[in-house]
Formats: structure tokens, C-alpha cells, sequence
């Protein structure tokens, strides 16, 4: 079965003066630019990534090749004498809204006001269900999971979960000085973006700086040991590199799991001021449960600072990690003194998550990516008795 995905995003994509321009034909059916620039606008919705002209260009360049491969889809799905009623494109369209928690009719006023019109959506829905159509029948049981392939496919997820990666942004910059310099501005409150703008030598400056996700021996072993020091949200210092200095903004990081499952905490957290702390000091103690905790943090704490929920404890920083470890569930821990107040915690319980998908979940998945394979293949094997122009 088809899924169908789509984030809530509002963008704004302009047309070309030449919208109604033909950029491609298709057995003599023409696309125009018009076609393209709105198919573009509904990839960017669905993906929800900011654009700046270099990604602008790839989604126009994606479009096309969208619409193309849908205009083949169609062609051969006739072939058999498929169709697909409005019926069936109102009912994907129904399970989109309902998956991005929309009520009934609000997909076309979202899109409408990206500068989408619903038809754009109609066609890709219609193709996609043609196509299913077109697959299903050539698919002679072939895109069964065996067992061995999901114990293999187990065997590989494992692996993957014992990788350590980090989700990076870096400044690369030629002189110490100057380095010294953009690292203040970081430290000062410049926002990150803006100072790889100004000071950036680096190819990742098109993209903000962003690297994205890296294994270990991306850096050298001296930066990487840098990388596992820092806490998510922190900056590094510059660091000396064949090409200058780096300054590192760690945004995220996957610790190794060697194991089908992981322990998470859930912790309550409240903030007070160091004063009215110590003259709640017995009641403080006093606090048993969750329960109790949070009701307190609603008649005394910071309101911004109560927080509640499951959080792994290799998400927290080292410092306060090593704290709430040495503690039992349902104490108040702390004070973890700060500039601005007092920090308290409570851990309510310890949970297991499952990171390893079941069998289920595993079997599905390969025989997704198998049904993928078989449409590729059918793709490519419909596109040679199709006339595909491109207009230069």
C-alpha cells in the first residue's frame, strides 16, 4: 500500500513570467513551466526544508522529472486498462488530511495558500494509484520476505544501531585571529547562520553551515574527540585544522545502543530562585511522586522552566547525566545551582523503549523496498516505448 506524507509548510515560490512555457513532452503530451513551478511548490510543502535558490533549481529539476515518470505511469497503466475514479482520489485525499490532522477540506485551502492548486495533488495521487495498480499485477509473490532475509535485515539494523554519529554545523576559518573573533560574536549571541555568512570559508556555508549527520572519522581524532565532549546545542572553541580553524555547533548525536532496547527516564524538572529554594527546603524533601512534584512546580516554581516527559539520558548534558544517575526514582534532586536559579529534578520511573523494529515491521519493510525495486524496473522498462522530449 501507498503512503502518503505531507508536513505543513507555507513557502513562498513564485511563478515564472513564462508559466505557460513547454519544457517537455511526453508521446506529444506537453508539461509546461507552469506545471513544473507548482509540482516544485507541492514537493517543497511536503518536505517542509527551507529553499534557497540552489534548492530551488533541484526542486524545478525534480518536478519535471516527477511529472515525466507520472505521464509514463499513466501511459502504461492504460495499457491494461486501469483506472482510478475522483472517488478513490477524494479517499487519499481524506487519509492525507487525516494523517496531518487536518479537518475535511482543509488540504486544498492549505495548499492554495502555498500557491498550490489541488490538482497538482489530484495528478500525483492519481499516478501513484495508477501505478499501484500496474505493480500489483506484475508482482508474482517475489516481493515476500524470506526468514533468512529478516533475520539479515535484523543483523544490519543492529549494526547500525552500534554507529556513532554526530549532526554538525561548522565555521571554517583561514586566520587565528579571526577565528578568536567569530567565535566571540557566536558566544555574544550572533545567531550561527549570520556568522557563517560573514566569516565561513567552508562549501557547507551555502547550506547555513549545515554538514548534517557525520560518522567519527569525518574530523580528525582530535576534533572527534571534541565532538563526544560536547553536550546537543553546544559550540565548540576554534580548532586547528590543516585548513584553518573550525568552530563545531553540535545539533544532535547518535550514541552507540548495543542492545534491542533502551532505558529512558522520565523526569519532572523545575527551576526557582536560589532564595524562595532554600526557604521551601522542607517541603522540597518532602516530595515523593511525580504527582506531587509537579503540583508543587505549579504553586512556587518558574513556569517556563517546568518540564515533563521520557528523555534517553544520553540526551542530557554529561554533568547533570551523571547526577540523576546516582539517584532513586521519585526523590527531588538537586539543587543544580545556576546563574539565574536553582534547578530541580525528580526521576518518576524508568522505562524500556524498543529500538529494534519486531519481525513485523522488519518483514514490511523489505517488502516495501522489494515492491520499490519492481516499480523502478517498471519504470525504466515503460520509459522505452514512450517519446520523452526535453525542451532546452
Amino acid at each position: 500500500m501507498l503512503k502518503y506524507g505531507l508536513i505543513l509548510f507555507i513557502l513562498i515560490f513564485g511563478y515564472s513570467a513564462n508559466a505557460g512555457q513547454i519544457v517537455a513532452t511526453v508521446n506529444d503530451e506537453p508539461i509546461s513551466s507552469f506545471d513544473v513551478e507548482a509540482r516544485a511548490k507541492l514537493i517543497a510543502v511536503q518536505r517542509a526544508e527551507y529553499l534557497n535558490n540552489k534548492r530551488k533549481a533541484q526542486y524545478i529539476k525534480e518536478a519535471l522529472d516527477l511529472i515525466i515518470d507520472e505521464k509514463v505511469k499513466n501511459i502504461e497503466a492504460q495499457k491494461y486498462g486501469f483506472t482510478v475514479n475522483d472517488a478513490d482520489i477524494a479517499q487519499a485525499i481524506a487519509h492525507l488530511e487525516k494523517q496531518n490532522h487536518l479537518k475535511p477540506g482543509e488540504m486544498k485551502t492549505m495548499l492554495a495558500k502555498n500557491g498550490v492548486p489541488i490538482e497538482v495533488l489530484q495528478n500525483q495521487l492519481k499516478a501513484d494509484l495508477l501505478w499501484l495498480q500496474v505493480i500489483q499485477r506484475q508482482n508474482d509473490g517475489a516481493a515476500k520476505a524470506l526468514p533468512a532475509e529478516i533475520e539479515k535485515k535484523k543483523q544490519e539494523l543492529r549494526a547500525k544501531l552500534k554507529e556513532e554519529e554526530f549532526f554538525v554545523f561548522e565555521i571554517l576559518i583561514s586566520g587565528k585571529n579571526e577565528a578568536e573573533k567569530c567565535y566571540r560574536e557566536l558566544q555574544s549571541g550572533t545567531p550561527f547562520d549570520k556568522v557563517v555568512a560573514k566569516y565561513s570559508k567552508a562549501p557547507s556555508k551555502e547550506m547555513g553551515g549545515e554538514v548534517g549527520w557525520v560518522k567519527p572519522n569525518h574530523y580528525s581524532k582530535e576534533i572527534t574527540a571534541v565532538l563526544r565532549q560536547l553536550n546537543i546545542g553546544d559550540l565548540s572553541a576554534p580548532l586547528k585544522t590543516q585548513n584553518g580553524y573550525l568552530i563545531l555547533l553540535l545539533q544532535d548525536k547518535k550514541t552507540p545502543i548495543y542492545s534491542d532496547s533502551i532505558s529512558l527516564w522520565e523526569l519532572a524538572q523545575m527551576a526557582m530562585p536560589t532564595k524562595e529554594a532554600v526557604s521551601f527546603e522542607k517541603e522540597l524533601t518532602a516530595l515523593n511522586s511525580c504527582e506531587t512534584f509537579l503540583t508543587f512546580a505549579d504553586n512556587y516554581a518558574i513556569k517556563e522552566s517546568i518540564k515533563s516527559g521520557l528523555v534517553a539520558p544520553d540526551q542530557l548534558p554529561s554533568e547533570i547525566k551523571t547526577i540523576l544517575e546516582k539517584e532513586p526514582i521519585k526523590t527531588v534532586i538537586g539543587p543544580i545551582r545556576t546563574q539565574d536559579a536553582d534547578v530541580f529534578f525528580m526521576k518518576c520511573a524508568v522505562r524500556k523503549k524498543q529500538v529494534l523494529p519486531d519481525d513485523e515491521m522488519i518483514k514490511a519493510q523489505i517488502e516495501n523496498d522489494k515492491m520499490e525495486a519492481l516499480s523502478e524496473k517498471l519504470l525504466r522498462n515503460a520509459k522505452r516505448f514512450v517519446v520523452i522530449e526535453r525542451k532546452k
